[in-house]
């Protein structure tokens, strides 16, 4: 994004956010995941809530299910995924076998 994020001296932000994320309840999904997540964009923030994992980065969240699958050592579907996922902020894609979380209003998929 392009524009920055000023504080309004209120301690609201006023602007444009970057950062998206999605929860995940715990599950043995969920579990390969966030080992996914920690090793292939490793400035995303992952934290544990008890019964969820919570998932944050500036821009773009990626989860690839061909990879997931691998290991899982079993195949996984975008379908079997979302089932885990409790809620999430940013602008989804679903498609290709890869579920995407973006800042950007129009991700370049769309453009």
């Amino acid at each position: 994004m392009t524009e920055q994020v000023q504080d309004t001296g209120t301690g609201l932000r006023k602007g444009p956010r970057d950062t998206i994320g999605i929860t995940l309840m715990a599950s043995a999904d969920t579990e390969a995941a966030v080992a996914m997540i920690r090793e292939e964009q490793p400035d995303a923030r992952v934290s544990f809530r008890g019964v969820t994992y919570k998932i944050e980065r500036d821009g773009i969240l990626e989860f690839d299910m061909g990879r997931l699958g691998e290991r899982l050592g079993r195949p996984m579907d975008t379908d079997l995924f979302l089932v885990n996922m409790s809620t999430y902020y940013g602008r989804m894609d679903v498609g290709d076998g890869v579920v995407r979380i973006h800042s950007d209003i129009r991700p370049e998929r769309f453009q």
